[in-house]
Protein backbone atom coordinates (compact mmCIF):
# COMPACT_ATOMS: atom_id res chain seq x y z
CA UNK A 1 0.00 0.00 0.00
CA UNK A 2 1.48 3.37 -1.01
CA UNK A 3 0.26 6.63 0.55
CA UNK A 4 -2.76 4.86 1.89
CA UNK A 5 -3.74 3.60 -1.57
CA UNK A 6 -3.81 -0.14 -2.18
CA UNK A 7 -1.91 -1.31 -5.22
CA UNK A 8 -4.25 -2.62 -7.95
CA UNK A 9 -2.66 -6.05 -7.84
CA UNK A 10 -3.30 -6.41 -4.07
CA UNK A 11 -6.82 -5.05 -4.38
CA UNK A 12 -7.63 -7.59 -7.08
CA UNK A 13 -6.12 -10.34 -4.96
CA UNK A 14 -8.19 -9.33 -1.91
CA UNK A 15 -11.35 -9.25 -3.97
CA UNK A 16 -10.52 -12.63 -5.46
CA UNK A 17 -10.08 -14.12 -1.97
CA UNK A 18 -13.37 -12.59 -0.82
CA UNK A 19 -15.21 -13.90 -3.89
CA UNK A 20 -13.68 -17.33 -3.40
CA UNK A 21 -14.80 -17.43 0.24
CA UNK A 22 -18.30 -16.28 -0.63
CA UNK A 23 -18.49 -18.77 -3.48
CA UNK A 24 -17.36 -21.54 -1.13
CA UNK A 25 -19.98 -20.59 1.43
CA UNK A 26 -22.85 -20.05 -0.98
CA UNK A 27 -25.79 -22.23 0.02
CA UNK A 28 -23.83 -24.36 2.49
CA UNK A 29 -24.45 -22.73 5.88
CA UNK A 30 -27.34 -23.68 8.15
CA UNK A 31 -28.77 -22.17 11.30
CA UNK A 32 -31.54 -23.89 13.24
CA UNK A 33 -32.94 -22.17 16.33
CA UNK A 34 -35.33 -23.67 18.86
CA UNK A 35 -36.86 -21.61 21.67
CA UNK A 36 -39.27 -22.92 24.31
CA UNK A 37 -41.00 -20.18 26.31
CA UNK A 38 -41.71 -20.72 30.02
CA UNK A 39 -42.32 -17.08 30.92
CA UNK A 40 -41.21 -13.64 29.78
CA UNK A 41 -38.10 -14.11 31.95
CA UNK A 42 -37.33 -17.76 31.21
CA UNK A 43 -36.81 -19.72 27.98
CA UNK A 44 -34.93 -22.81 26.83
CA UNK A 45 -32.61 -21.84 23.98
CA UNK A 46 -30.88 -24.03 21.40
CA UNK A 47 -29.20 -23.05 18.15
CA UNK A 48 -27.10 -25.03 15.67
CA UNK A 49 -24.55 -23.33 13.39
CA UNK A 50 -23.09 -25.73 10.81
CA UNK A 51 -21.40 -25.97 7.42
CA UNK A 52 -21.66 -28.72 4.85
CA UNK A 53 -18.93 -31.34 5.20
CA UNK A 54 -18.13 -31.07 1.49
CA UNK A 55 -17.12 -27.46 2.05
CA UNK A 56 -15.10 -28.18 5.20
CA UNK A 57 -12.99 -30.77 3.31
CA UNK A 58 -12.01 -32.59 6.48
CA UNK A 59 -11.41 -29.47 8.59
CA UNK A 60 -13.23 -28.64 11.76
CA UNK A 61 -15.74 -25.80 11.82
CA UNK A 62 -13.34 -23.52 13.73
CA UNK A 63 -10.37 -24.37 11.47
CA UNK A 64 -12.32 -23.58 8.32
CA UNK A 65 -13.49 -20.21 9.58
CA UNK A 66 -9.96 -19.22 10.67
CA UNK A 67 -8.35 -20.38 7.43
CA UNK A 68 -10.76 -18.18 5.46
CA UNK A 69 -10.10 -15.12 7.63
CA UNK A 70 -13.62 -15.31 8.98
CA UNK A 71 -15.48 -16.30 12.07
CA UNK A 72 -18.91 -17.65 12.66
CA UNK A 73 -21.27 -14.92 13.77
CA UNK A 74 -22.70 -17.07 16.54
CA UNK A 75 -25.00 -15.86 19.29
CA UNK A 76 -23.60 -17.32 22.53
CA UNK A 77 -25.46 -16.03 25.62
CA UNK A 78 -23.63 -15.80 28.93
CA UNK A 79 -23.71 -19.17 30.70
CA UNK A 80 -24.68 -21.13 27.58
CA UNK A 81 -23.10 -24.49 26.76
CA UNK A 82 -21.17 -24.85 23.47
CA UNK A 83 -20.52 -28.30 22.03
CA UNK A 84 -19.63 -29.90 18.71
CA UNK A 85 -22.43 -30.75 16.29
CA UNK A 86 -22.34 -33.26 13.47
CA UNK A 87 -24.88 -35.13 11.39
CA UNK A 88 -24.74 -36.94 8.05
CA UNK A 89 -24.38 -33.70 6.05
CA UNK A 90 -23.24 -30.92 8.38
CA UNK A 91 -20.62 -30.17 11.00
CA UNK A 92 -20.55 -27.22 13.36
CA UNK A 93 -21.53 -26.01 16.83
CA UNK A 94 -24.56 -26.48 19.08
CA UNK A 95 -25.31 -23.84 21.72
CA UNK A 96 -27.81 -24.58 24.50
CA UNK A 97 -29.09 -22.77 27.58
CA UNK A 98 -31.93 -23.79 29.91
CA UNK A 99 -34.18 -21.33 31.76
CA UNK A 100 -32.25 -18.34 30.47
CA UNK A 101 -33.48 -14.75 30.50
CA UNK A 102 -34.19 -13.67 26.89
CA UNK A 103 -32.40 -10.40 27.68
CA UNK A 104 -29.11 -12.36 27.81
CA UNK A 105 -29.75 -13.68 24.31
CA UNK A 106 -30.32 -10.12 23.09
CA UNK A 107 -27.06 -9.00 24.73
CA UNK A 108 -25.18 -11.69 22.80
CA UNK A 109 -26.59 -10.48 19.44
CA UNK A 110 -23.88 -7.84 19.08
CA UNK A 111 -24.37 -6.66 15.50
CA UNK A 112 -28.07 -7.35 15.02
CA UNK A 113 -30.41 -4.44 14.39
CA UNK A 114 -33.46 -6.54 15.32
CA UNK A 115 -32.57 -8.30 18.54
CA UNK A 116 -34.73 -10.95 20.17
CA UNK A 117 -37.32 -9.61 22.62
CA UNK A 118 -40.01 -11.34 24.67
CA UNK A 119 -42.69 -9.47 26.59
CA UNK A 120 -45.99 -10.15 28.35
CA UNK A 121 -48.96 -8.28 26.91
CA UNK A 122 -52.05 -9.02 28.99
CA UNK A 123 -52.86 -12.70 28.51
CA UNK A 124 -50.37 -13.05 25.65
CA UNK A 125 -46.64 -13.37 25.01
CA UNK A 126 -45.15 -11.39 22.14
CA UNK A 127 -41.77 -12.45 20.72
CA UNK A 128 -39.88 -10.50 18.09
CA UNK A 129 -36.62 -11.44 16.37
CA UNK A 130 -34.67 -10.23 13.34
CA UNK A 131 -34.62 -12.23 10.13
CA UNK A 132 -31.30 -14.11 10.06
CA UNK A 133 -31.20 -13.95 6.28
CA UNK A 134 -32.38 -10.33 5.98
CA UNK A 135 -31.09 -8.51 9.05
CA UNK A 136 -29.44 -5.65 7.20
CA UNK A 137 -30.53 -2.21 6.04
CA UNK A 138 -28.29 -2.65 2.97
CA UNK A 139 -30.15 -4.54 0.18
CA UNK A 140 -26.89 -5.96 -1.17
CA UNK A 141 -25.92 -7.15 2.31
CA UNK A 142 -29.32 -8.78 2.71
CA UNK A 143 -28.93 -10.60 -0.62
CA UNK A 144 -25.46 -11.78 0.36
CA UNK A 145 -26.67 -13.01 3.76
CA UNK A 146 -29.50 -14.98 2.20
CA UNK A 147 -27.19 -16.47 -0.45
CA UNK A 148 -24.89 -18.21 2.03
CA UNK A 149 -27.70 -20.03 3.86
CA UNK A 150 -28.79 -23.50 2.89
CA UNK A 151 -31.21 -23.66 5.83
CA UNK A 152 -32.34 -21.03 8.34
CA UNK A 153 -35.25 -22.00 10.61
CA UNK A 154 -36.64 -20.73 13.91
CA UNK A 155 -39.10 -22.80 15.96
CA UNK A 156 -40.77 -21.21 19.00
CA UNK A 157 -43.03 -23.13 21.41
CA UNK A 158 -45.30 -21.31 23.88
CA UNK A 159 -47.37 -22.46 26.88
CA UNK A 160 -50.56 -21.53 25.01
CA UNK A 161 -51.85 -21.43 21.46
CA UNK A 162 -50.11 -19.27 18.85
CA UNK A 163 -52.60 -16.72 17.50
CA UNK A 164 -50.42 -14.63 15.18
CA UNK A 165 -47.06 -15.01 13.40
CA UNK A 166 -45.94 -13.26 10.23
CA UNK A 167 -44.31 -15.56 7.70
CA UNK A 168 -44.69 -18.60 9.97
CA UNK A 169 -46.34 -21.98 9.93
CA UNK A 170 -48.54 -22.35 13.02
CA UNK A 171 -49.19 -25.71 14.63
CA UNK A 172 -51.00 -25.35 17.97
CA UNK A 173 -48.50 -23.95 20.48
CA UNK A 174 -45.61 -23.83 18.00
CA UNK A 175 -44.66 -21.36 15.28
CA UNK A 176 -41.99 -22.33 12.72
CA UNK A 177 -40.37 -19.62 10.60
CA UNK A 178 -38.36 -20.34 7.47
CA UNK A 179 -36.19 -17.23 7.19
CA UNK A 180 -35.35 -17.99 3.56
CA UNK A 181 -39.03 -18.01 2.62
CA UNK A 182 -39.91 -14.57 4.02
CA UNK A 183 -38.65 -11.08 3.21
CA UNK A 184 -39.76 -9.61 6.55
CA UNK A 185 -36.86 -8.03 8.43
CA UNK A 186 -38.56 -8.61 11.76
CA UNK A 187 -40.54 -11.66 12.84
CA UNK A 188 -43.36 -11.13 15.36
CA UNK A 189 -45.12 -14.00 17.12
CA UNK A 190 -48.06 -13.65 19.50
CA UNK A 191 -49.34 -16.54 21.64
CA UNK A 192 -51.56 -17.21 24.63
CA UNK A 193 -49.71 -17.21 27.94
CA UNK A 194 -51.58 -20.21 29.40
CA UNK A 195 -52.71 -23.56 27.98
CA UNK A 196 -56.42 -22.77 28.44
CA UNK A 197 -59.06 -25.50 28.68
CA UNK A 198 -57.49 -28.69 27.32
CA UNK A 199 -60.69 -30.67 26.60
CA UNK A 200 -62.90 -30.22 23.53
CA UNK A 201 -66.60 -29.46 24.05
CA UNK A 202 -67.77 -32.96 23.09
CA UNK A 203 -65.58 -34.42 25.83
CA UNK A 204 -66.95 -31.90 28.34
CA UNK A 205 -70.59 -32.73 27.60
CA UNK A 206 -69.81 -36.44 27.53
CA UNK A 207 -68.29 -36.17 30.99
CA UNK A 208 -71.35 -34.33 32.33
CA UNK A 209 -73.68 -37.03 30.91
CA UNK A 210 -71.58 -39.76 32.52
CA UNK A 211 -71.78 -38.03 35.90
CA UNK A 212 -75.58 -37.79 35.61
CA UNK A 213 -75.86 -41.51 34.78
CA UNK A 214 -73.65 -42.47 37.73
CA UNK A 215 -75.67 -40.27 40.09
CA UNK A 216 -78.92 -41.93 38.91
CA UNK A 217 -77.50 -45.40 39.54
CA UNK A 218 -76.43 -44.40 43.05
CA UNK A 219 -79.93 -43.10 43.87
CA UNK A 220 -81.52 -46.31 42.55
CA UNK A 221 -79.17 -48.44 44.65
CA UNK A 222 -80.04 -46.48 47.82
CA UNK A 223 -83.79 -46.84 47.22
CA UNK A 224 -83.52 -50.59 46.67
CA UNK A 225 -81.41 -50.99 49.82
CA UNK A 226 -83.99 -49.15 51.93
CA UNK A 227 -86.83 -51.29 50.56
CA UNK A 228 -85.01 -54.49 51.53
CA UNK A 229 -84.47 -53.17 55.10
CA UNK A 230 -88.27 -52.61 55.81
CA UNK A 231 -90.14 -55.16 58.21
CA UNK A 232 -91.99 -58.06 56.59
CA UNK A 233 -95.72 -57.44 55.93
CA UNK A 234 -98.60 -59.38 57.67
CA UNK A 235 -98.79 -62.95 56.53
CA UNK A 236 -95.10 -63.05 55.72
CA UNK A 237 -92.65 -65.52 57.22
CA UNK A 238 -91.44 -65.33 60.80
CA UNK A 239 -87.78 -65.82 61.71
CA UNK A 240 -88.52 -69.50 62.55
CA UNK A 241 -90.15 -69.99 59.15
CA UNK A 242 -93.80 -69.97 60.33
CA UNK A 243 -96.46 -67.69 58.88
CA UNK A 244 -97.21 -64.36 60.46
CA UNK A 245 -100.81 -64.25 61.77
CA UNK A 246 -103.12 -61.51 60.56
CA UNK A 247 -102.43 -58.27 62.37
CA UNK A 248 -98.69 -58.80 62.57
CA UNK A 249 -96.33 -60.93 64.66
CA UNK A 250 -97.57 -62.16 68.10
CA UNK A 251 -95.59 -60.80 71.08
CA UNK A 252 -93.91 -63.43 73.28
CA UNK A 253 -96.29 -64.84 75.97
CA UNK A 254 -99.46 -63.55 74.31
CA UNK A 255 -102.21 -66.08 73.55
CA UNK A 256 -102.45 -67.18 69.96
CA UNK A 257 -105.64 -68.13 68.13
CA UNK A 258 -107.96 -70.21 70.36
CA UNK A 259 -106.50 -68.74 73.58
CA UNK A 260 -103.38 -70.89 73.53
CA UNK A 261 -100.23 -69.36 74.95
CA UNK A 262 -97.11 -69.97 72.94
CA UNK A 263 -94.95 -72.61 74.62
CA UNK A 264 -97.86 -74.12 76.75
CA UNK A 265 -99.06 -77.73 76.30
CA UNK A 266 -101.83 -78.00 73.73
CA UNK A 267 -105.40 -77.88 75.16
CA UNK A 268 -107.44 -81.12 75.14
CA UNK A 269 -110.63 -80.83 73.15
CA UNK A 270 -113.85 -81.98 75.05
CA UNK A 271 -115.18 -85.37 74.02
CA UNK A 272 -118.64 -85.75 72.41
CA UNK A 273 -121.14 -86.94 73.38
CA UNK A 274 -120.59 -86.17 77.10
CA UNK A 275 -120.15 -89.17 79.43
CA UNK A 276 -123.20 -90.65 81.29
CA UNK A 277 -123.85 -89.32 84.84
CA UNK A 278 -122.58 -91.33 87.77
CA UNK A 279 -125.11 -93.67 89.49
CA UNK A 280 -126.91 -92.19 92.56
CA UNK A 281 -125.63 -92.89 95.99
CA UNK A 282 -127.68 -95.17 98.27
CA UNK A 283 -130.55 -93.24 99.90
CA UNK A 284 -130.47 -90.43 97.33
CA UNK A 285 -132.89 -90.14 94.43
CA UNK A 286 -131.28 -89.79 90.99
CA UNK A 287 -130.67 -86.25 89.77
CA UNK A 288 -133.22 -84.86 87.39
CA UNK A 289 -132.17 -83.23 84.18
CA UNK A 290 -131.64 -79.52 84.66
CA UNK A 291 -131.08 -79.96 88.48
CA UNK A 292 -127.89 -79.98 90.39
CA UNK A 293 -126.79 -83.04 92.27
CA UNK A 294 -127.54 -83.69 95.96
CA UNK A 295 -126.75 -80.84 98.24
Amino acid sequence: MIGGIMRPQRAVAAIAVLVAVLFALTGCFKVNMDIKVHSEKSVDYEVVYALQKDVLKGKSFDEFMKSNNGSADMTIPEGAKVEEFEDAKYKGKRITAANIDPAKIAEAEKDSTNKLTLAKDGDFYVLTVGNLSNDSSDPQGAQLAKAIFDEAVLKVTFPGKVVEANGAKIDGNTATIDFLATDARQIRIKAESSPGFPLPMWALWGGIALIVVIAGLVVLFVLLSRRKAQPAPAGGPLPDGGPVPPGGPVPPGAPMGGGQVPGAPPAVAPSWPPPAPAPPLPGHPPAQPGQDGPA
